[in-house]
Parts: C-alpha cells; structure tokens; sequence
C-alpha cells in the first residue's frame, strides 16, 4: 500500500503533505508537476521492487499519468489481455497494467480489474482527472472541492497540509452524525467542503474548467431477494463446495507478492478460516494475535488452539492498561477525525507486532457482512419483523424528547422508535448519548435525519438477514471496520489484505438465497459447514467476541462516543 496526493493549485505545501503520509509510503516519496496538476506520492514496495516502479507513473506517449495505492490481484490475466492488444511493459507492477487497463477502458476500467485501490489518472490531453476508488472502500480517498481549486490525498491529514490558504469550517452535522454511527459517514468529512469518495465511485474533475464534472457508481451488487427453501445435504454440499472454491481461488491470489506474508489470528471464524486456507498455498505461516489481562474479552486461548489445529506458527502479545495509555493518542493520529471504534488500537498493537516480521497480512474483515455474522440479524428477523408498525414521525417524536420519555422504560423505547432507530442502538456500545443535549451543541435542525445513512440501504422488503448482511456491508463495513483496519496498519507500514472482500467472495456471498447463506437462520452457517471437517464444530459454534478492548480502558461509565470527541479532538 502506498499514500497518493495532488493538487491543482501549485503554492500548496506539496513536499509537507506527502511527508505526512510517508507512514503509508515509507519506501521514497515523490512530487512532480505534469501540466496543470501536481501529482504526489509515498511508496510501500510490494511488488516489483524496483526503482522504475515509482510512480507517479507516466505513459510512453506521456499523455497519461497515474498515483495508485492498492493492490491489483487479477494484474497478471489483466497483463496478458493488454498484451493481446499490442501494449507493451516496462515493469512487473500492476500500476503499470491499471494505467494500461485505464488507457483502453477508460472510464469501464472496474469492468476488467479487481482489487483493494484508490487512484488518480490524469489524462493531460483532455484536461481530465479522474479519481477511483474500490467497491467496498478498502483503501480511503479524500478530496477537497470549494467550486474550483481541487486536491485529493489519501488521508485527510494530507489536504490539511497541503492547503495551506484554506481555513478549515467544521461541519457540525458530520459531527452530530459521529455520535448516531460511531464514525463520521461519507461523503462527509469533518470539514465543510471536504469529501470522501465513497467505494465503487469515479469522480472527474476538469483541470481547465476547475469544475466536478461527474461523480458515479461503478458497480452495485446484485442481490438474490430470494428467502429460499431448506435445503437437502446434497444441495449444502455443493453450496460448500462452491464456496471453498471460490475463497482458495481469491487467496491464491491475494498471496502474490515479493515480500513476507503473514495473517491476523484473533480465534475467530473468519480469521482462523482465512488462516487454514493461506497454509495450504504458504509454508511456515504466522498467526498475529493479541490477548488482554481480562478474561473477559481475552480470545487469544482460542487463537492458540486453532493454531495448533491448523498446525501454524502463532505469536501472541498483551494489550494492557499501560498499553491502552501509551498509545491513547493513537486514534487522533490515526482517523484525522472522531472515531470510536476502539478496537483500533488493539488493531494497531497487532500491526506492531506483525511488521516486525512481515509486510502483507491476509485478515479475515467482511466475513460477518457477507454471510450474515451480528446478532442484529436475528433482532430483526425475531424483533423488528414482529412489530406491528414502524412510524417515523411518531420515531422523530420520541428521540426529540429521550431524555424524558426513556424513564417509561423499554417498552414505550420498543413500541414509538421506528425499525432504522432500533437497529442503530445495536451498532453502539456502553451508555448511549443524550440526542436532545448534542443536538443543541451542534445547532442540529429539528427536521434533521438522524439516520440517514442507514435509511439509503435499509429495505424492509428484503428477507432479514439478507436485509441486514446488506445493510452492514453498505454502512457499517466500509464506515467503521475498513477505516479502522486501514488506518492501524498503515500507521506501521503494513499492508493488510481481505480475502473476503474480493469481487469474486462478495458476488458469490450476494447470490444465496438467505437460506443458502443462513441454512436454518443459524449466523455464518454455510461459511462455518464448509469448513466444520478441518476445524473442530466447537471451535466454529462458540459465542462471537469481536475484537474489543475492556469498556474500563476508556472510561468508567459515561458514553463512551462522547468522551473520545473531548478528550481527543476537543470538540
């Protein structure tokens, strides 16, 4: 992975803001003006180590120029069709075929290329700048747009640097918004006029002109609405089977690369079926994990166990109270903007330990989104669905007045909040805040959605646990887990992989019927049958955990949203 950054205005602070990203590129940095752009970037040698990879990278004809941060898997097949077509190669780097794949397909290029990626093309013959980025939005991208002056980076610590003349407003939805998801939601930002691309979107921008001229989706999943019938153990079988197949075919791929490759090993499913299939295609794989004094929350006895079933090394370090303290700031350094999803920082202390050792780690994110993993899948199947009506007005109503109405109890919370307002409450963790309270902090609007977000990619028609796979993958995936994961490895120089979230994984996932995918409702249960034979049932079947720290760490009682965001960011 790697730090990409540019600009249109060139008294920016170039050489300060592709500094500040040298943690996602510390292999060499790069400035260069080509036209009317100034095209930036930080290395992390993956593949093809060589100097003549460096990017930004320019066409033979010089007409084309491209940053790119990502991996391209599919880079090799992708190569040899371009081949076909008379292109010619200087390098064994995918940039070289994505620059190539985007010379022929232009703005069609995510039709013949799959990856984890956000990239910049900048086509100096029809003044056009193009921005990508990947379909799940593994790999962040930023841009800045007040109506004319345009700079993209990959962090949003970059823009800050780099535009030195800008005053910075603070958006005070986006920061009400932090406290309803845990996470600022794109296309916002902190910051007024600062965006984020959302995943399977371009963007192109007119040097000429200095107008966005578009902004699209690329690609969208294609849902089976299907409940489905239950099915016989033949037809399960063969679902498996597909399924095995699929994952051995995207991490055959996801492997390649010219330094050493590790895997995250928390004890979970995903992670420890990520790690099975990776030691069929490597020797001598590694598991990083972590464990906590508190047994409570402490995983890693699992983790040594599936290790030890699969017959992989395994290392195992502490994340203590001390720990937590030391590395308090970490979340600020690490999102540029509020973010409570505190399982960053045992992320990061596992990307610590990992480096030291390798480069590329394969995780086991998207699993739970996929094939149906949270338990808010079954309070909708068994709650939400029960529900003899779902008002948003009357849901407004309540939420305005909390504070008060909350001492009724959950009763009255259960029968006055709408479907959207109850699911968002299994999002959160510890006490939740007072709306009435921040919205007055932030001079919210009474007519304000609270849950926007969720209202885009919520559909009650769907089945239960289709609807809710889809909602997570759509929100919650991209907005908390991704960001979180992207940004405590990179904090390292670590490249972390998601076998999951290949193309080829989420097309599949999306084309079960809910009983394919939930075989009888249970949560994961096609991904936990088709590999119950090489890891233990039990090991498959026991209570999900997640990946975070003791409550205690970061605050005695109080909610815990709120006290990040002041203690933090001061805001």
């Amino acid at each position: 992975m790697c730090g990409i950054l540019g600009g249109n205005k060139f008294n920016w602070n170039y050489d300060d803001a592709i500094l500040a990203l040298s943690h996602r590129g510390p292999n060499g940095q790069t400035v260069k003006r080509i036209k009317d752009m100034v095209l930036c970037f930080a290395r992390l040698s993956i593949i093809d180590l060589n100097e003549r990879a460096m990017q930004p990278m320019i066409s033979e004809d010089e007409r084309y120029a491209i940053v790119f941060n990502g991996e391209i898997y599919d880079y090799k097949e992708v190569q040899r069709e371009l081949q076909s077509k008379g292109y010619h190669f200087r390098t064994e780097s995918d940039t070289e075929v994505l620059l190539y794949s985007f010379i022929e397909w232009k703005e069609r290029v995510m039709e013949h290329v799959d990856g984890i990626f956000a990239f910049a093309v900048l086509d100096t013959r029809e003044d056009r700048l193009y921005l990508f980025r990947d379909r799940c939005g593994v790999k962040p991208l930023y841009y800045y747009y007040n109506g004319a002056d345009f700079a993209f980076a990959s962090e949003l610590k970059g823009i800050r640097t780099l535009c030195k003349d800008v005053n910075f407003v603070i958006d005070n939805t986006a920061l009400y918004d932090y406290h309803t998801y845990l996470y600022i939601p794109d296309p916002k930002t902190m910051y007024q006029n600062v965006y984020k691309l959302p995943p399977a979107h371009y963007l192109v921008y007119d040097t000429k002109s200095h107008k966005v001229i578009k902004k699209s989706r690329y690609w969208k999943i294609k849902l089976n609405t299907n409940e489905g019938k239950v099915l016989s153990k033949k037809q399960l079988d063969e679902k498996a089977d597909e399924l095995r197949y699929h994952l051995g075919r995207v991490i055959a791929r996801q492997i390649i690369a010219d330094v050493p490759v590790g895997t995250f090993l928390s004890g979970g499913v995903d992670s420890s079926i990520i790690t099975l299939v990776v030691s069929k295609y490597l020797q001598n794989v590694t598991g990083y994990t972590i464990g906590f004094p508190d047994k409570r929350y402490d995983e890693s006895v699992y983790a040594k166990e599936m290790a030890d079933v699969m017959h992989v090394n395994y290392k195992l370090k502490y994340f203590t109270l001390d720990d937590f303290k030391k590395y308090y700031r970490v979340l600020l350094e690490a999102y540029d903007e509020p973010h409570a999803d505190t399982s960053v920082y045992p992320t990061f202390f596992v990307s610590k330990i990992a480096k030291k050792d390798v480069t590329v780690v394969l995780t086991g994110d998207g699993g739970d989104e996929l094939f149906g993993g949270y338990f808010r899948c079954w309070y909708a199947r068994d709650f939400i669905d029960k529900k003899k009506y779902s008002n948003r007005k009357i849901s407004e109503l309540y939420l305005r007045n909390e504070g008060i109405l909350s001492q009724f109890g959950e009763n009255l919370k259960n029968m006055c909040e709408e479907d959207i307002a109850l699911l968002s409450s299994t999002y959160h963790y510890g006490k939740s805040f007072d709306r009435k309270k921040i919205r007055m902090k932030y001079h919210i609007p009474r007519d304000y959605d609270d849950f926007w977000y969720y209202r885009k990619y919520y559909h009650k028609e769907l089945p239960a646990l289709t609807r809710m796979r889809y909602l997570d993958f759509m929100t919650y995936l991209n907005g908390d887990i991704l960001t979180k994961v992207d940004r405590a490895s990179m904090k390292v120089s670590l490249e972390a992989r998601v076998p999951f979230l290949d193309r080829e994984m989420i097309e599949f996932a999306f084309s079960l019927t809910q009983e394919e995918c939930n075989p009888r409702g249970e949560l994961k249960g096609l991904l936990k049958y088709a590999y119950e034979r090489e890891i233990p049932r039990k090991l498959l079947d026991r209570k999900k955990q997640g990946f975070s720290i003791p409550l205690s760490y970061v605050r005695k009682g109080g909610c815990p949203q709120e006290h990040l965001i002041e203690s933090l960011w001061n805001l």
